[in-house]
């Protein structure tokens, strides 16, 4: 389908196409969380109105007068790393705005104040940090990006067949990255060193010693390994979480012809279904999906690994044959055009609906966050940074061309900042 750039380009020439003035801007650096790192991608339809209005300011004038549509669809949300990680370098960008004692939610929201409220793009449920940019006038846009990308990573492997030797072991596990929220899978090594037994039954690299994962593997699978072992252990990004969010990790078996255990928060394996796919609750214990304690869903996931190394060869054969109809269907559904315009009628019904919220805002919500912040700032320090004034101007130069009506609604309710 998408690469990550081709996704981005998509949504930018989406945008221009039907007359959006909303700016696209996603992370330069995969997998950063500076919010500095946040680029526009430029909206032809805005850099024509750019050269109409006589506009001049760059890419901070094209968000603040026309909005901005922030992909953050990759990685979990995390507001307080971005605060974390942003602060020092956004003080330096922005030294007179960020004077006063910005919260840090209101530090991070405020790196999107526009005219138009913001659009924020993710790929999570059940998230207290989405539930946060809505309770700060952004309009969120779930779309699984992951599965969006894993499509394109992953069309090739379509052609490959399944070869049938006997395995040498039942599991199998990826881990590369054991730090920040990935700690989690350090316990789960020390589980696999914790029994002879199940140590042998574990292909995993980075015990072996005899591979390092590269960091380029998410796009890749390295195909010979579907000969090595049975059942994959899949340790997603996030675990010690209450959200839901899965990567393309949880994609590799599926592609690989193998059944799968996924380590991921509470309910991932119901999301995987809500897109059609089959997993083995029938075949072996998947209570742990419903479990909301960190350490008990840890404890019986475990418990499932452990009860499958323990089992005769006969009991093991017979339940690797059920799993054959689901590893048959799970593979189908995710090459099949189903599967595919699901996603895209996501994301286009998801985009679509921001776009209507974000336009009614402009007139509900008059002056939008990039008047709501200056105000903040204002209520601190009595006054609006000299070098400022010049864009509040322009924006509502901008809102009067659009809307006399707002415009006037933003001078009445902001005289003050003028």
């Amino acid at each position: 389908m998408f690469s990550p750039n081709q996704l981005y380009d998509y949504l930018r020439n989406y945008l221009h196409v039907n007359k959006k003035n909303s700016i696209l801007r996603s992370f330069i650096a995969d997998g950063s969380k500076n919010l500095s790192h946040l680029s526009v991608s430029y909206n032809l339809y805005s850099d024509v109105q750019l050269f109409d209005h006589n506009v001049h300011g760059g890419a901070d004038k094209l968000r603040e007068q026309y909005g901005c549509m922030d992909m953050f669809d990759q990685e979990p949300l995390d507001i307080n790393a971005y605060y974390n990680i942003t602060h020092d370098a956004w003080v330096k960008q922005y030294p007179k705005i960020l004077q006063l004692n910005f919260s840090p939610n209101d530090f991070v929201f405020a790196r999107s104040m526009a005219l138009y409220t913001p659009i924020l793009c993710h790929s999570e449920k059940n998230s207290n940090d989405v539930v946060k940019f809505n309770e700060n006038f952004y309009t969120t846009v779930h779309f699984w990006s992951n599965a969006i990308l894993s499509r394109y990573w992953f069309s090739h492997y379509e052609l490959l067949s399944k070869n049938n030797p006997t395995t040498s072991k039942r599991f199998g596990a990826y881990i590369r990255d054991t730090t920040g929220t990935r700690t989690y899978r350090s316990k789960l090594l020390n589980f696999f060193k914790s029994s002879h037994l199940i140590r042998n039954n574990v292909f995993c690299p980075i015990i072996d010693g005899d591979n390092v994962v590269p960091s380029d593997a998410s796009a890749s699978i390295i195909w010979e390994d579907h000969n090595k072992f049975d059942i994959q252990i899949v340790p997603e990004t996030i675990f010690n979480t209450e959200k839901v969010h899965l990567t393309e990790k949880i994609f590799k078996p599926i592609i690989m012809y193998q059944p799968f255990i996924l380590m991921s928060g509470p309910h991932g394996l119901k999301y995987l279904r809500s897109y059609g796919f089959k997993t083995f609750g029938d075949i072996w214990d998947e209570s742990y999906d419903d479990e909301i304690d960190n350490d008990i869903r840890f404890s019986k996931i475990t418990n499932v690994i452990t009860k499958l190394s323990t089992i005769s060869d006969d009991d093991y054969n017979t339940i690797i044959e059920k799993t054959k109809n689901i590893i048959k269907f799970n593979r189908e559904r995710f090459y099949s055009d189903t599967f595919k315009n699901i996603l895209l009628d996501e994301l286009k019904n998801g985009v679509d609906s921001a776009l209507r919220t974000q336009e009614e805002k402009f007139y509900t919500m008059p002056g939008g966050t990039l008047f709501y912040y200056y105000d903040m700032y204002y209520k601190e320090n009595g006054v609006v940074p000299r070098n400022r004034l010049l864009s509040l101007h322009d924006a509502i130069h901008y809102a009067r061309m659009k809307s006399p009506n707002v415009a006037d609604a933003i001078v009445k309710k902001y005289s003050h900042l003028l």
